[in-house]
């Protein structure tokens, strides 16, 4: 047995409620709400990094790098034949003039 709604039928059968790419209400509040904290934070972040201690500022940098930069693959180094043994790997840090920060 099938049983009507008392309901006016709004959309055509087929055819969806919102079209492509609108977001519901309750994004939209959400979205709304996010966009109203961050403009209060924004008012003191500098500060707030500012009397980060050093970890914490460098933690907080590589993982707001993934955000920005796309993250590399980690890389298996096969260096050929068990005779030639890797005892030493040196890396050095440069700017971005190319002047050595280990110095």
């Amino acid at each position: 047995m099938e049983t009507k709604s008392n309901k006016p039928q709004l959309f055509k059968p087929g055819e969806g409620g919102r079209p492509k790419g609108i977001k519901n209400k309750i994004t939209r509040e959400i979205q709304a709400k996010v966009e109203w904290v961050l403009e209060l934070l924004d008012e003191t972040v500098e500060e707030d990094l500012k009397k980060m201690k050093p970890p914490d500022r460098i933690r907080l940098w590589a993982d707001l790098q993934e955000y920005i930069r796309p993250k590399l693959q980690r890389v298996n180094l096969d260096v050929g034949t068990e005779d030639k043994i890797i005892t030493k790997i040196t890396f050095e840090l440069v700017d971005s003039s190319g002047k050595s920060l280990d110095e």
